[in-house]
C-alpha cells in the first residue's frame, strides 16, 4: 500500500505516492469515523491535506505536465509538444482546454482541510492533546489560505467557501477582490493565533506561525500591484458591475503600505524565530543552500518532489538527468537578466548574427554572477552547484538526458540544475514555496512604490549583498529603481513559480514581445566532428536562434474558469455568467 506519511525529518508530500491512504476512490471524502481514531491515521490525513493544498502550479499526479517556467519565458528550449504548459505557451489558456490550474482541485483541497479542521476534536485525548489539535486547526486554515492566495493571484475574485459545504449542492458566486483578500487575511490571522513558533525535529517542515504571515504578505503584495490596484480593469467583464472581481476600481497607495508592513512582519518574525538569509560570504554556496538544501534556514515552506521512472506529472520535469527535465534549457531573455560578478551587463549577440567562436560564449558565461551558476549548467560545463561530482558533468549524464530530442536544440542558455545543490544521486528535492528572500524583495518593491527610497534600497541590497556584489544599488529615481527591483525578482526567483504571475501583475509593457508572447530565443551550438558536447573542447561555435513564437493576448492576465463550471450559472450573471473577460 502506498502511503502519504510523515517522515522523521519532515512532512513528506511525495507526488509519486498518489494513492489515498484509505485506499478509496479519489473522489471520496475523508470519513471521520475511519480517520480520527488513531494518531497514525490522523497524521496521514494531515499529510494528505498538505499534498492536496500545496501542489498548486506544480506538476503532480496526472495534472500539468511540464513546469510553469515554460509559460513564463524563463525556459525556451524546444520542448515536448504534448506538455500542458508547452501548449499554453504556444496557444494560450482557454476555458475548454489548456490552462495552468485544474480549477476543481482547489475546492477539493479546501474541503479536505475543513474536514480535518471540523473533526480533529473527535480524536481521543490519549492520541492527541488539546494543544496539538489547536496546531492542526491552524495548519488547515493556513493551507486553505494558501490555496485562496494562489486563486486570488490567478483568477481574481473566486467563490468563498468558509467551512465544510456539500460540493454537490453548493453553488457560490464569485466574490469581489476585496472580499477574497479579506478572507485570506482573516484565515491567516486566525491560523497565526493557533500555530506553534516551531516544531520538534521529527516534524520539521510542518507549518509554523511564519507561514500564515508569509501568505498574508504575498496576497497583499499582489493586491498592491498594477493589475488589481487600478481604476480600470485590463478588460471589462461582460457585466461591468462585476469588474470588482478583477480590479479594485481605484488606485490606493495604502495597499502598498499594507504590503510593506506585512513583508517586514515576515522578516522580523522569521529572523527572531530561527530563519535567516543564508550568507557566509560564499555566494554560489549560499544561494545553492537557500534554494536547494532540505530544511535550510531560509525556506519557510516547501513541497517535496520525487523523481520517478515514468514522466506522469511529477518531479521528472525538474530533474535535469531525465529526458523530461533535461530539455529544460534557459531562455535568452532570462540569461540577459543576470549581471556579471561586478554588477555589469553582458552584451549577447543579436538574432541573425553569424556563428561566433565558442570561446566568446565561454568568456561571457564565465563572467556571470554566482546565481547563474547555481541555477544553470551552460553548454559543455559541469553543474557548478555539484563540484567535483562526475554524476553532474556532461559526460556523466547531463548531456545525454535528452539525446532523443537532439542535444544541440535543448542545451539552450543552460540546463536547469537549481534545486539540486550537492544532490549527488539524490532523486528528490524540496521545492521552495516561500523563502525569506521573497519578503526582502517584497519590502523593497513596496517601499519604492511608497516613495521610501532608503527603505527600499536597504532590503534590495541585502539580497544583492548575499549574491556577492560588493557595491550596493544607490539609485534614487523611482522608475529606474522599479526596473532594477523587477530584474532582481527575475534573477533571485528564477524557476520558483513566481515570474509568470509577477510579469502579469506588473503589466510589463513587453509582456507580449519576448516575455510570454513574441519570438523566443536561445543560444544554439556547433559541435566538433559530430561530437555532442561532453566538454567545452567539443564545441566550435554558437549563435542566437529563434525557437518558436509564444502566445499573448490581454485575456491571459487571469485564468479562465472551466466552461462546464461557468455553464452552471452560479459564478456570476449573464451574459458571460461570471467568466473572466476574453474567454
Amino acid at each position: 500500500m502506498k502511503r502519504i506519511i510523515l517522515l522523521t525529518a519532515s512532512i513528506s508530500v511525495f507526488v509519486s505516492c498518489i494513492d489515498y491512504f484509505l485506499q478509496k476512490p479519489q473522489g471520496n471524502d475523508l470519513r471521520e469515523n475511519d480517520i480520527f481514531t488513531s494518531r497514525e491515521q490522523t497524521l496521514s490525513a494531515i499529510a494528505q491535506a498538505y499534498q492536496d493544498a500545496l501542489c498548486m502550479n506544480l506538476p503532480y499526479n496526472d495534472w500539468a505536465t511540464g513546469t510553469l517556467s515554460l509559460v513564463s519565458g524563463e525556459i525556451n528550449a524546444r520542448k515536448f509538444l504534448w506538455e500542458t504548459y508547452n501548449m499554453v505557451q504556444r496557444s494560450g489558456m482557454s476555458a475548454t482546454g489548456n490552462t495552468i490550474d485544474d480549477y476543481g482541485r482547489n475546492f477539493k483541497a479546501i474541503r479536505t482541510c475543513y474536514l480535518i479542521y471540523d473533526n480533529i476534536d473527535i480524536m481521543p485525548e490519549s492520541e492527541m492533546n488539546a494543544e496539538e489539535k489547536s496546531y492542526v486547526k491552524g495548519e488547515m486554515l493556513t493551507l486553505v489560505a494558501y490555496r485562496y492566495c494562489r486563486m486570488f493571484i490567478q483568477y481574481g475574485g473566486v467563490p468563498i467557501v468558509d467551512g465544510l459545504v456539500d460540493p454537490g449542492n453548493s453553488r457560490i458566486a464569485r466574490a469581489p477582490l476585496s472580499d477574497v483578500l479579506g478572507h485570506i487575511v482573516r484565515l491567516c490571522d486566525e491560523a497565526f493565533s493557533l500555530l506553534p513558533d516551531s516544531w520538534e525535529d521529527n516534524f520539521k517542515g510542518r507549518i509554523t506561525k511564519v507561514v500564515p504571515l508569509a501568505i498574508k504578505a504575498q496576497a497583499l503584495l499582489y493586491a498592491a500591484r498594477p493589475l488589481f490596484n487600478t481604476d480600470t480593469p485590463y478588460l471589462s467583464m461582460a457585466n461591468a458591475s462585476e469588474n470588482d472581481r478583477i480590479c479594485f476600481g481605484n488606485y490606493s497607495e495604502t495597499r502598498w503600505e499594507e504590503a510593506y508592513k506585512a513583508a517586514v512582519a515576515v522578516i522580523d518574525y522569521g529572523e527572531t524565530h530561527g530563519f535567516e538569509i543564508i550568507d557566509t560570504d560564499s555566494p554560489l554556496d549560499d544561494y545553492g543552500t537557500a534554494v536547494a538544501v532540505p530544511n535550510n534556514r531560509e525556506v519557510l515552506l516547501f513541497y517535496k518532489h520525487q523523481h520517478v521512472a515514468a514522466p506522469t506529472g511529477n518531479g521528472n520535469f525538474f530533474y535535469p538527468r531525465h529526458q523530461s527535465g533535461g530539455a529544460n534549457g534557459m531562455s535568452l531573455y532570462q540569461l540577459k537578466q543576470y549581471y556579471t560578478t561586478d554588477g555589469g551587463d553582458v552584451v549577447w549577440p543579436e538574432p541573425g548574427d553569424s556563428w561566433l567562436p565558442f570561446s566568446d560564449f565561454q568568456a561571457k558565461v564565465e563572467a556571470l554572477e554566482p546565481r547563474y551558476w547555481a541555477s544553470a549548467a551552460p553548454a559543455g560545463y559541469a553543474a557548478m552547484n555539484n563540484p567535483d561530482d562526475y554524476y553532474w558533468t556532461p559526460a556523466g549524464g547531463l548531456t545525454w538526458a535528452s539525446t532523443w530530442e537532439n542535444t544541440a536544440q535543448n542545451e539552450a542558455c543552460g540546463r536547469r540544475i537549481k534545486f539540486w545543490y550537492k544532490a549527488g544521486n539524490r532523486d528528490w528535492f524540496d521545492f521552495p514555496i516561500y523563502r525569506l528572500a521573497y519578503f526582502y524583495l517584497a519590502a523593497a518593491e513596496a517601499a519604492n512604490e511608497m516613495g521610501e527610497n532608503s527603505e527600499s534600497l536597504k532590503y534590495l541590497n541585502r539580497i544583492r549583498e548575499r549574491a556577492g556584489f560588493a557595491i550596493g544599488i544607490s539609485e534614487k529615481d523611482q522608475t529606474v529603481l522599479r526596473s532594477i527591483i523587477q530584474r532582481e525578482w527575475a534573477i533571485e526567483f528564477y524557476d520558483e513559480n513566481n515570474r509568470l504571475f509577477d510579469v502579469k501583475h506588473w503589466k510589463l509593457p513587453d509582456i507580449g514581445n519576448g516575455i510570454i508572447g513574441g519570438t523566443k530565443y536561445v543560444t544554439e551550438f556547433q559541435y566538433v566532428n559530430g561530437t555532442y558536447g561532453t566538454d567545452p573542447s567539443t564545441y566550435s561555435g554558437y549563435k542566437v536562434a529563434a525557437v518558436y513564437d509564444g502566445y499573448w493576448a490581454a485575456n491571459q492576465y487571469l485564468n479562465p474558469f472551466p466552461t462546464d463550471e461557468v455553464a452552471k450559472g452560479y459564478l456570476g450573471t449573464a451574459p458571460a455568467n461570471g467568466q473572466n473577460p476574453g474567454y
